[in-house]
Formats: structure tokens, C-alpha cells, sequence
């Protein structure tokens, strides 16, 4: 029988289960995730080799399929990995908790849309399928972030879609995609005078970049023509910082005026 538990703990029936137990379900960029691995043995005594942790992320990107047709597809991307190195054996009725914690990368994109982000552990088994187990984590602006959304808000925008988008590579940013956040006017000085205006964060420690591709409204069978060749589109940069939060209204107003 003793082998038979075995076979069967081999292909993942009666075998080990985890579960990931987060402090807190909720994080900002940089901040900790604390919390513990609970393991509980299954049938058959198991030698765990290691613990991993990733923090997971989902983005798309735009293709070509097989009839020369655009699709979109969702890929998934690993923002960290955090590795427990404690190798022992799980005895049958057996439960065991490790306690972990590490800090988010500043690149985690922030949970609006259709983000998702996860914690995905996994048991390294020796002769056997390895276990699994996903947390997902809602992961909020950071101070600066949130200034800026706030500001923007002040300003007659409203955010209305997010999407992590695929992008090749490039040296401004060490991900394969860039978080975009769509804000469309409902009020104030530029309703009607823009279609979107999209931002992408980069976290730089203390500051904050923040890109603006701002998409001018067309006006007249000259705007018609210029947004039919995307020329009513234009890129602006604003780096915030704790000393220029009380001004960061304004400075978004002259930035937005510039490119109107």
C-alpha cells in the first residue's frame, strides 16, 4: 500500500497541498507583501527541494493570425520571483508554516481595468506534479501616482479604461508592455478641446515620469485630415516629486495648454 500511495502522490492524487496566506490583499508599488506558506502533508511523507513565489501579471499584444487578420492576445509576465531555499519532508496530517516577505517591484502596474495581478507559489516535489497555488493582490497608486490621478480629476478627466499593453523593446522601460490609463474630459477648461489624453508611470525611486500622449479633437476639414494621419497626437513629459505636489494641478494645466 505504501507504494501505491507513493504512485498515486507521484501524479498529484493525495499528495502535498499549499496555500498562500497574504498579510494584507492590498499593495502599492514598492510597498511589502508579507505572509506565510501553509503546507499540509497528504497521504505519503514528501520531500519539498524549495518554495518559489512569483508576482504575476497579465498584457496583450496586437498580432497577425494565420489569415492576415489582427487579434489580440493575453500573455502573462513575471515581475519577481522570491525563492524560500528550505528543503524538508512533509509527514502525512503534517501542516507547516513559512513565513515570507518581500518587497513589490515599483514596476507592478496598478489594478484598474482589466490588470490582474497574482501571487502564484509553487511546491517543488520531489517524483511528483508540482503544487500550486494563486493569490491575486489589488495593487493602488503610489502617493505620487494617486496625485496625479487626482489632479487630472480636478481638471474635468475621468479614468475610464486601462490596458497593459505589449510593446518591443525599449530602453525606457525593462517590460515587454507599458501600462496605459485612458482619462476622457466631462467638465472644465478642455472638455470637448480633446478625444483622450493617456498617461504611462514610470517609478523612479523618489520621482515619478510620467509620459502624456494627448489626442487633440479634431476641428474642421483640417483636423479631419490630421487625425486621419494621427498628426493631432503629441507626447509630453512631467517628472513629480514631493516639492512640486502643490503645484501639480497647475502644471498639468500648462503642459495640457502647450498642446492644444
Amino acid at each position: 500500500m505504501s507504494f501505491f500511495k507513493k504512485a498515486l502522490g507521484a501524479v498529484g492524487i493525495g499528495a502535498a497541498k499549499v496555500d498562500t496566506l497574504l498579510d494584507y490583499h492590498q499593495f502599492a508599488p514598492g510597498e511589502e507583501i508579507s505572509g506565510t506558506v501553509k503546507i499540509n502533508g497528504g497521504k505519503v511523507a514528501q520531500e519539498i527541494n524549495k518554495i518559489d513565489l512569483k508576482v504575476m501579471c497579465t498584457y496583450t499584444v496586437e498580432r497577425e493570425n494565420s489569415e492576415g487578420e489582427s487579434e489580440t492576445v493575453t500573455k502573462q509576465h513575471t515581475l519577481a520571483k522570491f525563492r524560500i531555499n528550505e528543503r524538508f519532508t512533509i509527514e502525512p496530517g503534517d501542516e507547516k508554516h513559512i513565513p515570507f516577505a518581500f518587497d513589490l517591484d515599483l514596476e507592478t502596474p496598478i489594478t484598474v481595468g482589466e490588470s490582474q495581478t497574482w501571487i502564484a507559489t509553487n511546491l517543488d516535489i520531489d517524483m511528483a506534479l508540482d503544487k500550486s497555488d494563486r493569490d491575486y493582490i489589488r495593487v493602488v497608486p503610489t502617493e505620487l501616482q494617486q496625485a496625479v490621478i487626482d489632479a487630472m480629476e480636478e481638471l474635468g478627466f475621468k479614468l475610464y479604461e486601462s490596458d497593459c499593453e505589449g510593446i518591443e523593446e525599449a530602453s525606457f522601460s525593462r517590460l515587454p508592455f507599458v501600462q496605459e490609463l485612458e482619462f476622457k474630459t466631462i467638465a472644465g477648461e478642455f472638455h470637448g478641446r480633446f478625444d483622450e489624453v493617456e498617461l504611462v508611470f514610470f517609478n523612479r525611486g523618489e520621482q515619478l515620469e510620467v509620459i502624456f500622449e494627448i489626442d487633440r479633437k479634431a476641428r474642421g476639414l483640417r483636423g479631419f485630415f490630421a487625425e486621419a494621419l494621427d498628426l493631432d497626437e503629441s507626447k509630453a513629459r512631467l517628472v513629480v516629486d514631493e516639492d512640486n505636489l502643490e503645484d501639480l494641478e497647475d502644471l498639468i494645466f500648462e503642459l495640457l495648454e502647450d498642446n492644444c
